[in-house]
C-alpha cells in the first residue's frame, strides 16, 4: 500500500479506517512469515497459532508509541517481521520453561532446551546480519567505510579510523554519532533493542546507564 502523508498520519492517529487497511494489507503476507520463521524455530506450527501469533503482532505494532515509530519510508512488511520475530521468541521460550516442568521429559532436557535456544539465535543471528547488510546498503561510500572501520570484525580505535579515512578524529566522531543514531532508530523501527539509546563509546547503551 502507498503510505502518503495523510494515510501515515490517519495511521499514526489510530484512525479505524487506516488500521483495517493496513491490517488487509499486511496480514496474509505476515502470516506466510510467521509460518517460515516457526518452521525453522519449532518446525512448524498450527493454522490456529499462526493466527494468534500475526493477532499479537498486529496488537503490538498497533500500539501508539509503535505507530509513532512508523516513518512511513521504511518497508512496513519488514517492521512487522520484526515484532513478529520477538513474538516467536517469546513463545518458545515459554514453551522450553513447560516442557522441563514435566516430569516425563526430564532424561534429555537440556538437550533440547539446548537445541531450542541454539536454533532460535541463530534465527535471530541471521536477521539482524540481513538487516545490519540492508542498513549499510543505504549508506554511502564513507559512510560505509566509516561503518566497516569502527564497528566491523576488525574495528578500530577512532584515531586509527581517522587516519585511515584522512580525517581529523573530531570529524570522526561527529559522523559515527549520527550513524550510530540512524542505526539504533533502523533497528528499533524493527523490534530490536528496544530501552536502548545511542551514547558515550559504546555503540549502544539502555536508557538509564551512564
Amino acid at each position: 500500500m502507498a503510505w502518503d502523508a495523510r494515510t501515515l498520519q490517519a495511521f499514526k492517529d489510530g484512525e479505524p479506517e487506516a488500521l483495517g487497511r493496513v491490517y488487509r494489507t499486511h496480514a496474509e503476507p505476515l502470516a506466510r512469515t510467521v509460518r517460515a520463521m516457526a518452521w525453522r524455530v519449532q518446525r512448524g506450527r498450527g493454522a490456529l497459532e499462526v493466527e494468534n501469533t500475526v493477532l499479537e503482532t498486529f496488537a503490538r505494532a498497533f500500539e501508539p508509541r509503535a505507530r509513532q515509530a512508523y516513518d512511513g519510508v521504511r518497508p512496513y512488511g519488514h517492521f512487522l517481521a520484526g515484532i513478529a520475530r520477538n513474538v516467536l521468541l517469546e513463545e518458545q521460550r515459554g514453551r522450553e520453561v513447560a516442557v522441563g516442568l514435566a516430569p516425563f521429559e526430564e532424561i534429555g532436557e537440556e538437550s533440547a532446551e539446548g537445541e531450542g535456544a541454539g536454533a532460535a539465535q541463530a534465527l535471530e543471528d541471521r536477521e539482524v546480519e540481513a538487516l545490519l547488510a540492508s542498513f549499510k546498503a543505504e549508506l554511502s561510500e564513507e559512510e560505509r567505510q566509516l561503518f566497516e572501520l569502527r564497528f566491523g570484525e576488525d574495528g578500530l580505535a577512532q584515531e586509527g579510523a581517522a587516519e585511515r579515512m584522512q580525517l581529523t578524529r573530531i570529524q570522526v566522531r561527529r559522523r559515527e554519532a549520527g550513524l550510530k543514531t540512524r542505526l539504533l532508530e533502523f533497528l528499533q523501527a524493527r523490534g530490536y533493542l528496544q530501552g536502548f539509546e545511542s551514547k558515550g563509546w559504546s555503540l549502544f547503551k539502555r536508557r538509564g546507564e551512564s
